[in-house]
């Protein structure tokens, strides 16, 4: 399936694009609001600013997608592979990323506010500047991964696995005025 095809499907009226190949195209700009990517193959390929708001993409192939200025709020990536995914200022507000993995994903400035994370793998990557405020981190592997200016900010950090040499904000019930730090 070619941009094409998936623009003129999606017109009709159609949501469902579960198991397409979509490998190394170029989708940037595009509304795909409520469309499903279920085990589609979209290595690759570009999504800058594509709104992709409640979208499903669960147990996908991402591998070096380009969702950088995208609007992927309250969207479902469970089980995806986004492995050096590029979701620069990614709007990813609510969305579920439950077990992806993420590993040296850039998710600069990306906004996870109240996102779920559980045990997704994020090791090396790059969460610089990045709002994860009330996100759910339970489980999560950090290791390696850049925090800086990483706001965790009421966010569930149960068993999550720091960088060698952060030991993470600290508990609330050990030190209740660094729970609202920004890292």
């Amino acid at each position: 399936m070619d941009r094409f095809q998936l623009v003129e499907q999606y017109k009709r009226g159609q949501r469902n694009f579960s198991g397409a190949d979509l490998k190394e195209q170029t989708l940037a700009a595009l509304d795909l609001s409520n469309a499903q990517f279920d085990y589609a193959d979209l290595s690759n390929s570009n999504w800058v600013k594509a709104d992709l708001r409640q979208a499903s993409f669960h147990g996908a192939m991402l591998w070096r997608i380009c969702f950088d200025d995208a609007d992927l709020t309250h969207a479902s990536l469970r089980q995806s592979l986004l492995i050096r995914g590029a979701l620069i200022r990614a709007n990813l507000q609510a969305a579920c990323l439950d077990g992806c993995d993420l590993r040296l994903a850039n998710l600069a400035q990306a906004n996870l506010c109240n996102a779920s994370l559980q045990g997704a793998n994020l090791s090396y990557a790059d969460l610089t500047g990045a709002n994860l405020t009330g996100a759910n981190l339970a489980g999560a592997d950090l290791t390696g991964t850049r925090l800086t200016r990483t706001d965790f900010t009421g966010a569930e950090l149960t068993a999550t696995l720091w960088p060698r040499g952060f030991g993470g904000p600290a508990s609330p019930s050990t030190a209740p005025e660094r729970t609202l730090m920004k890292i």
